[in-house]
């Protein structure tokens, strides 16, 4: 029954994310695939030439290489295909479900684990980003599966566990650089935990693997680089432009009369990232406190529980709607869930150091809505132990099972 119950809601879950990626494909001009941040190009690239190339053949750190590898493996098999693509994210957000279900059950108890695992089945935002070439799904599936892993680290602690962690975990910032600091707080988390050894092991295995990605920009370019090569734009980008202006036709009168974008697009790839961080410090030096509101509002936009009015690919009135039928109540549940647990759940450290540390660079390195999608199972599994905590004792025994 409760095995028939799980394939139950992962076919629902499926079954949404496909029908979704069907009815809605965002094909690119004349039927071609849709290079959605550049992760199409590259893909390519590595297929044809084995190399992470821009469209003049260049070499480029303009996004890490995760994603674009993961594309450049699917097309190996299916040919470039945004069919094989969409079908690929709707079975890694299957997993994620699986996954969330796992740690739910793990950290919390089955009754938080069933309810965390119907709304990720239902939330819209997953769904919406299965049918999209962007990296957040695969993303999402990689930080929940390290999250599970390394959790079966500390409750069962051996080598092999820490190191199979790590390595998941390093895959995480070799998609996203966002995701370095995290994989470092987790393992600060499992520190404080008393697991030292575990942590030490951990830490190694995931910069060892990580190392790869910046030796690789050293060889390329000559110089050390941690992320990609617009990380300094961002920087940038994020203290020039206000949060309710980016995403409108104003930004792009700021961004041409502006003299550091202007110079900066003249600039080789990597040294326009160096030339963007340096106008970024300086930047800070003249305007403190204004960068500190920045800093601040870049935050509280991240975890909105509405977007802005912008163009989207879909009418503005149903994505506010569904936001605040689905964000409008899982976010402060899941705040109020994570002040429940406390510290009597040791696993909880891990997600909070998390959710801590990515919300954190984003305040400094721009920060949207999409951006907080990874982090979105921990935030549903704080929200399915508040809804267990206030569920009346009948509901909670059928939710048993």
């Amino acid at each position: 029954m409760k095995i028939s119950r799980l394939i139950l809601l992962l076919l629902v879950g499926l079954s949404l994310r496909a029908a979704y990626a069907w009815r809605f494909p965002q094909w690119g001009p004349g039927g071609s695939i849709p290079d959605i941040n550049c992760y199409e190009t590259l893909a390519e690239s590595l297929l044809q030439y084995g190399r992470l190339s821009d469209p003049s053949g260049h070499p480029t750190a303009v996004r890490e290489p995760g994603y674009p590898l993961l594309l450049a493996g699917l097309y190996h098999i299916t040919g470039p295909s945004y069919r094989a693509a969409q079908a690929l994210n709707c079975l890694l957000g299957a997993a994620t479900l699986i996954l969330i279900f796992l740690i739910g059950a793990a950290v919390f108890g089955r009754p938080t684990a069933w309810i965390a695992t119907a709304i990720a089945a239902l939330y819209p935002q997953f769904i919406f980003y299965a049918g999209t070439l962007e990296r957040e799904t695969f993303q999402t599936f990689l930080l929940t599966g390290g999250l599970w892993l390394l959790i079966r680290a500390c409750r069962a602690p051996s080598a092999g566990r820490f190191v199979s962690a790590a390595a998941v975990w390093a895959l995480c910032p070799l998609t996203n650089s966002v995701f370095l600091p995290a994989g470092l707080a987790a393992a600060g988390a499992v520190w404080w935990r008393g697991q030292r050894r575990g942590a030490g092991l951990f830490l190694a295995v995931f910069l060892g693997i990580y190392a790869l990605w910046p030796l690789r920009n050293h060889h390329v370019f000559g110089r050390w680089g941690t992320g990609m090569s617009g990380s300094g734009a961002h920087l940038y980008v994020g203290l020039l432009i206000p949060n309710d202006v980016a995403g409108t036709p104003e930004e792009l009168v700021i961004d041409k009369s502006d003299p550091v974008m202007l110079q900066a697009s003249r600039l080789p790839e990597a040294e326009r990232d160096r030339f963007f961080y340096r106008a970024a410090a300086d930047f800070l030096v003249r305007h403190p406190f204004a960068s500190a509101g920045t800093f601040l509002g870049s935050g509280l936009k991240m975890w909105r529980l509405y977007p802005y009015p912008r163009p989207y690919a879909h009418d503005y009135r149903l994505i506010f709607w569904l936001s605040l039928l689905s964000d409008g109540w899982i976010i402060p549940l899941g705040l109020l869930g994570l002040f429940w647990a406390g510290r009597r759940y040791p696993e909880t450290d891990i997600f909070n150091a998390t959710l801590l540390s990515v919300t954190v660079v984003y305040m400094l390195f721009w920060a949207i809505i999409r951006y907080r999608l990874p982090l979105m199972p921990i935030v549903i599994l704080y929200a399915a132990h508040a809804l267990d905590h206030w569920m009346p004792e009948k509901y909670r025994i059928a939710v048993h099972g």
